[in-house]
């Protein structure tokens, strides 16, 4: 257990050694990020009860013991860097020698069991130099139209190989569209930039974006230089372990160290390679070919009245899809649609018939646009035609018929309407409909004038009266204008004959009425008799019974009279 605790202190401690290292060569650089490296001896003085990492390995007895001096710390320390910085776009690769390799011929340092050798040289014009140099990312998206997809896909391809670049990825699965991604060298991706707008027949959108990256690359090295001196010191630990416990505590601690390194040099090597080599991605479009499109004619609407919108276009060979916009121009949301359907007139096609409203006529005049394009196997193809739309009031047209009359069955009824006939109307016509079954009348109103007068005869009478209705029709700007205006007519019966005053009809229609009346007064006394029957009976029997008295009474009186004359 005290073993344990003593090599984990030493473990603490070569990681201080190395925080102290990043301190003296790698964490100190001039604002452009470049490398300096000072002598460290001052700050490993304070550690001198330390063992180096860089002195002779002691075995692992003596090494764990308590030190009774201290160690001398080495006048500087050594790394060994696997980098060098060759332009000002780009890192070139790592140098994968083994032996020291010099920063912009710089320092060159190198491990040694047994002691450190240290070159400085950081002074000479060339490290200077190296110093100032940035590492930028440059990353470049365009979308371009082009006349041949496939074409277009292979000339990039070679552009990228002429520049020993290559081919990230490429997509074609659309005829009409495709994509490709190259990687260039930094310092030639103006040019390629040049060539590919060269090539182009639009540049529909061109983004360049630039990144830099020195100060997280300066700080993965200096922390790299740092993992990987800690990475020696524990493989000198690891061969002085004298037990299996104390190898695999070493052994678990290198392999996050070596994990850490591994971390590290993938991310510097990914730098250095983005750096160095521009990415570029196209977007490719297919330039489309003209399509006759015919929005058809201007129009005159009126407000809240349905404005009817149909193209008509013909599109190339081999187009089979379509999509069409309309914009009506006042403020509205376009309409989209994609329905389309053949007509007669050989490869002709109309688009689907589209409605609109307008509000008001305050901003008419309107443009109206329709913007189509198709797709198919030849490729792509679009269009657009204009139209103008004129919003105004509809013209008001108020009519009178005339006042309702009575006339006799037989007779000629005259009719005189009038309207009112604003400017801007044109082919006025009228129709008197007499509302007898019969046909209408109708005809042309001359230039002027604003009566309407005709005659009609009713044949027939009936009890109800007939309605007829005067409708004025006319063409405006803004189309048909139809206002309509009844009247009643009352059709009395004509009398068959007359003399001199006297008419048989109405004398018998007068007898006839006397008749009704006098039959319908007997009636109503037989009714009441009967009604009333008990009672009659009873009053016919009193004075049936008053009759007979009086009679008796009567008898007595004359019987007296004659005994008194005889006496």
């Amino acid at each position: 257990m005290i073993r344990q605790m003593k090599i984990t202190t030493f473990i603490l401690a070569l990681a201080m050694v190395a925080a102290f290292r990043v301190i003296a060569c790698g964490s100190a650089s001039d604002e452009d990020g470049a490398f300096t490296r000072e002598s460290s001896a001052d700050a490993f003085s304070s550690f001198s009860a330390v063992p180096s990492p860089m002195a002779p390995a002691p075995p692992m007895a003596a090494a764990l013991a308590p030190r009774p001096e201290p160690v001398p710390a080495p006048a500087a320390l050594s790394i060994e860097p696997k980098f060098t910085v060759t332009s000002s776009e780009g890192v070139a690769g790592r140098t994968g020698s083994p032996g020291p390799q010099p920063i912009g011929g710089g320092t060159a340092f190198d491990f040694n069991d047994n002691e450190v050798a240290t070159q400085s040289n950081s002074g000479s014009p060339q490290a200077q130099h190296v110093s100032q140099r940035r590492i930028i990312i440059r990353t470049v998206n365009m979308q371009l139209v082009v006349t041949d997809i496939a074409a277009s896909l292979d000339q990039i391809s070679k552009l990228a190989k002429r520049f020993e670049g290559w081919v990230v990825s490429s997509d074609r699965s659309l005829t009409h569209r495709g994509a490709i991604a190259i990687r260039v060298p930094s310092d030639q991706l103006d040019d390629v930039i040049l060539l590919l707008r060269g090539m182009a027949e639009e540049v529909e959108s061109e983004i360049s974006t630039s990144e830099d990256v020195t100060d997280e690359y300066v700080d993965i090295q200096s922390r790299l230089t740092n993992q990987q001196a800690t990475e020696s010191a524990l493989l000198r630990l690891l061969d002085r372990a004298e037990t299996v416990e104390e190898a695999l505590n070493v052994q678990r601690e290198l392999s996050k160290v070596q994990q850490e390194i591994e971390r590290m040099e993938g991310r510097i090597k990914f730098l250095e390679e983005t750096s160095a080599f521009s990415l570029v991605s196209v977007q490719l479009k297919l330039a489309p070919s003209e399509m006759p499109v015919d929005a058809g004619a201007d129009q005159t609407v009126s407000p809240r009245i349905p404005a009817r919108f149909r193209a008509t276009f013909t599109p190339a060979a081999g187009i089979d899809e379509f999509n069409f916009t309309w914009d009506f121009g006042d403020g509205s949301e376009p309409v989209f649609s994609n329905r389309t359907a053949p007509t007669i007139e050989g490869d002709k096609r109309v688009t689907a018939t589209i409605t609109h409203f307008y509000s008001d006529v305050k901003n008419s005049p309107y443009i109206v646009e329709i913007e189509m394009d198709g797709f198919g196997e030849t490729g792509v193809t679009e269009g657009s035609d204009i139209l103008i739309v004129t919003v105004t009031d509809i013209p008001t047209v108020e009519v009178f018929a005339g006042e309702g009359f009575v006339i006799d069955q037989g007779e000629e009824a005259e009719f005189s309407g009038s309207f009112t006939r604003p400017e801007g109307l044109t082919n006025v016509n009228y129709k008197w409909d007499f509302g007898d079954g019969t046909a209408p009348e109708t005809g042309l109103i001359p230039e002027g004038s604003t009566r309407v007068v005709t005659a009609h005869v009713y044949e027939d009478f009936r009890p109800f009266a007939y309605q007829a209705v005067l409708t004025i029709t006319a063409d405006s700007e803004v189309g048909e204008v139809e206002v309509a205006s009844p009247l009643t007519v009352v059709v009395t019966e004509k009398p068959a004959w007359t003399v001199a005053g006297w008419d048989a009809r109405d004398t018998g229609r007068t007898a006839v009425r006397t008749l009704s009346a006098v039959g319908a007064g007997l009636a109503t006394a037989a009714i009441w008799a009967g009604i009333f029957s008990p009672v009659w009976i009873i009053a016919l029997g009193l004075v049936y019974v008053g009759r007979g008295r009086l009679k008796v009474r009567f008898a007595k009186s004359g019987r007296l009279a004659t005994e008194e004359s005889e006496d």
